[in-house]
C-alpha cells in the first residue's frame, strides 16, 4: 500500500472525534474543556476544523488547538454517543470483570 492509498482510506475512515463534535455543535451543548495544561475552558463550540475548535461562552470567543486538549465533557453530563448495546450489556461488563479479575 502507497501513501496515497493510505491518505484516501484515512479520508473516508469514521472519525469518532468527529461525530461528537458536530453531534455537541448542534445541540449547543454546554461543554467543559480541559487542556493539557489544566487549564479549563467552558463554553459552546461554534464550529471546528481538523486542527482547531471555535467556542464562545459569556465572556469572549476563542480558538482552541486540538493538540493542547486534554478531553472534552458535557457539562449536563449528558451522553452525545449511545454505547453499542451488544458491547455495554450486563454480560459484557461481567465477562470483563472476570477476566480482569482473572490477570
Amino acid at each position: 500500500m502507497n501513501y496515497e492509498e493510505v491518505e484516501q482510506i484515512r479520508d473516508i475512515q469514521f472519525r469518532v472525534h468527529d461525530v461528537f463534535l458536530n453531534k455537541c455543535r448542534k445541540e449547543h451543548a454546554s461543554l467543559e474543556i480541559v487542556t493539557s495544561s489544566g487549564e479549563i475552558i467552558e463554553g459552546v463550540i461554534d464550529c471546528y476544523d481538523k486542527d482547531t475548535i471555535i467556542v464562545h461562552n459569556e465572556m469572549a470567543q476563542m480558538m482552541i488547538f486540538k493538540h493542547s486538549i486534554s478531553y472534552i465533557s458535557p457539562r449536563s453530563g449528558k451522553q452525545m454517543i449511545k454505547p453499542e448495546n451488544s458491547k455495554w450489556d450486563d454480560n459484557y461488563v461481567k465477562k470483563e470483570r472476570y477476566l480482569c479479575a482473572a490477570r
